[in-house]
């Protein structure tokens, strides 16, 4: 509990600034409904500070329904009705800001999400009634996905020097579903399983969520150590691995061919199922080739892959695949089936549609994120200057280096300035990567800036309370950091 605080402290009310920061573990996933926290005089002994200060803490919490007492089990962690969750409902005072409606913020950072190509959409959206219909009737969809998508997908990866036919194609609710399909197939609770750090909070979630463990290795300022990685697949020898090979989320590095090949070199010795989230794959926004697929330097069946159609169709149309081999793909048919999570028809169909039009669609939508990767880091540069990143070749993301480990922190305050943020922490265990902040440039262009703006205004009030990174304030940014 104490590490996940990390430095909770910010203007206002002590007990103020430790319920803001509990709500936040809350939002994010990092304090789970029914997790036990710590007697009210044992917290205060552990972050030296008076027990009243934690007394004040929880009874807010208790009053907006984020604590609950349970017999035997003391205080643990609760999920409030919908109404408690209104800023109505909140303290007065700064937190009382704590929770805002979607609308309500003036930039979420804490979403990578991509925006619809709303004349396209809407012009699919007229013709594929037909289609549905004829969907429905012949019901080819189930269990594996439209007969039609599949062989559109087959045949993307065919034109990629991938040779593959629709029996290896089997249609998701988009690339966290089929990851989600993997671990079912290939994990047991309890067993590990090999993850990148720092990794999207999705990949962890649906790791602790089916009762394993994850095994996280570390990446460099250049990327992935293959040293370090063949070393865990030795020692580890999990079923299951993930890779993000292409604009890893969120440090943005892409893996290098001969890095490619070594892994697959490991996982076949330990007999480790590589899973490769290619979802980023085609968000490449500078020339220069991209390395050959993963999947191309593995015999069929060592390596499978994870994709999604939302770089040509943004979010909200949730159609995803698996590209494996066609035994893998019946296994998983079976469990996808059993769950009843096949995927939507109507989106299936619509997703074809676009995706027939996927090169157009692409350039507009890289186009757009070079654009916002401009805005984002020319603000950056002229408004904190002290804060280190490497501007990636492509994806949705900056990871940037804060100087200090105050990113907890300036989440709390950052929502002060109606700016929404997911800290460091959450996309490592135990604490880590408090000095660090993933920040998209999937906003619009007023959105960016003028989130910047209030960013600044926040890690201002974050410097003045902590006295952290004072001196780094004020020098220039570094010219290249992970």
């Amino acid at each position: 509990m104490g590490r996940l605080l990390g430095d909770w402290r910010s203007r206002g009310p002590a007990y103020d600034a430790l319920a803001q920061r509990v709500r936040i573990l809350i939002r994010e996933g990092q304090l789970s409904p029914d997790t036990r926290v710590p007697p009210e005089r044992a917290l205060a002994e552990q972050l030296g500070i008076s027990r009243t200060t934690v007394t004040k803490a929880y009874d807010m919490l208790r009053a907006e329904g984020r604590l609950r007492s349970a017999r035997g089990s003391g205080t643990v962690i609760a999920l409030p009705e919908p109404a408690a969750d209104g800023p109505e409902t909140a303290s007065p005072g700064p937190a009382a800001q704590w929770c805002r409606p979607a609308t309500d913020w003036a930039a979420d950072f804490a979403s990578d999400l991509l925006p619809v190509p709303q004349e396209r959409l809407g012009q699919a959206l007229d013709a594929i009634a037909p289609d549905v219909a004829r969907a429905f009737t012949e019901r080819s969809h189930e269990p594996y996905g439209l007969p039609g998508l599949r062989q559109a997908v087959a045949d993307h990866y065919t034109a990629r020097g991938l040779p593959t036919s629709p029996a290896q194609i089997l249609i998701t609710q988009g690339a966290g579903h089929g990851w989600q399909l993997l671990l079912r197939l290939r994990v047991r609770p309890a067993q590990r399983v090999l993850i990148e750090s720092p990794a999207a909070p999705h990949v962890m979630d649906a790791i602790w969520l089916h009762g394993a463990r994850p095994w996280p290795v570390g990446l460099g300022a250049n990327g992935w150590h293959i040293e370090l990685f063949s070393a865990a697949l030795h020692q580890a020898r999990p079923q299951l691995a993930l890779l993000t090979p292409d604009f890893q989320q969120p440090t943005g590095h892409v893996m290098q061919a001969e890095e490619r090949r070594l892994l697959v070199r490991t996982a076949l010795r330990t007999g480790t199922l590589l899973v490769a989230d290619e979802s980023a794959a085609g968000l490449w926004l500078d020339d220069g080739a991209m390395p050959e697929s993963l999947a191309a330097h593995a015999p069929e069946g060592t390596v499978a892959l994870i994709d999604s159609a939302r770089a040509v169709t943004g979010d909200g149309v949730r159609v995803g695949w698996i590209r494996a081999a066609a035994s893998t793909v019946h296994r998983l048919a079976v469990i996808n089936s059993g769950l009843g999570t096949t995927c939507s028809v109507p989106d299936q169909v619509l997703a074809a549609r676009l995706l027939a039009s996927a090169d157009g669609l692409l350039a507009e939508r890289r186009a757009a994120l070079r654009a916002g990767r401009a805005t984002l880091t020319s603000a950056l540069d002229r408004h904190l200057p002290s804060w280190r990143y490497t501007t990636p070749g492509g994806g949705t993301t900056l990871w940037v280096d804060l100087g200090a480990p105050v990113s907890s922190a300036l989440a709390t305050a950052a929502e002060r300035h109606r700016v929404h943020l997911l800290s460091g922490p959450r996309f490592g265990t135990g604490g880590t990567f408090d000095r660090r902040l993933r920040l998209p440039f999937t906003l619009d262009e007023h959105a960016l800036r003028d989130g910047v703006r209030r960013l600044t205004r926040a890690f201002d009030e974050v410097v003045e309370t902590t006295g952290t990174g004072a001196a780094e304030r004020t020098e220039n940014r570094s010219p290249a950091f992970v």
